[in-house]
C-alpha cells in the first residue's frame, strides 16, 4: 500500500474538472476521496469506478456496461445502461470513456498517477 498524489480529470454530464488527490494505491486498485466528500474506489483491474456519499452508492461496472445507483436512505436501487467505448491503462494511467445510453452523453474519467 502506497500513498501518491493522483491527478483526476473527468468530464460528467458535459462538466469537465481537473483535480489532484492524495490517493491510496493497492495493487490495482486506487482509493481517495474527492472534492465533494464522495469515497472513490477505481478497480484497474475489474474496470469498475465506486463512488460513494451518505446519500448515494455509485456502482460504474464498464465490463458489463451498467451503473448500479443505490438510494441509501430509501433503499432503492436503480441501473442505467452504459456503452463502455474506450478502457485504456497503463502503469501510470487509467482512462474509461462511456457513453450514457438513456441521455446520449458522453462520459469520460481519466486517473494520472
Amino acid at each position: 500500500m502506497q500513498e501518491i498524489k493522483i491527478k483526476v480529470y473527468s468530464k460528467l454530464n458535459d462538466i469537465e474538472e481537473n483535480n489532484e488527490f492524495l490517493a491510496i494505491i493497492d495493487n490495482n486498485l486506487i482509493k481517495y476521496i474527492d472534492l465533494e466528500n464522495n469515497k472513490m474506489n477505481i478497480d484497474m483491474e475489474n474496470n469498475t469506478i465506486i463512488r460513494e456519499n451518505t446519500d448515494y452508492f455509485f456502482n460504474i461496472d464498464f465490463n458489463n456496461n451498467k451503473i448500479t445507483i443505490t438510494m441509501k436512505k430509501l433503499n432503492k436501487i436503480f441501473e442505467k445502461e452504459i456503452n463502455t467505448m474506450e478502457i485504456s491503462r497503463t502503469r501510470k494511467s487509467y482512462l474509461v470513456r462511456y457513453l450514457l445510453t438513456d441521455e446520449n452523453i458522453i462520459n469520460e474519467y481519466y486517473v494520472k498517477l
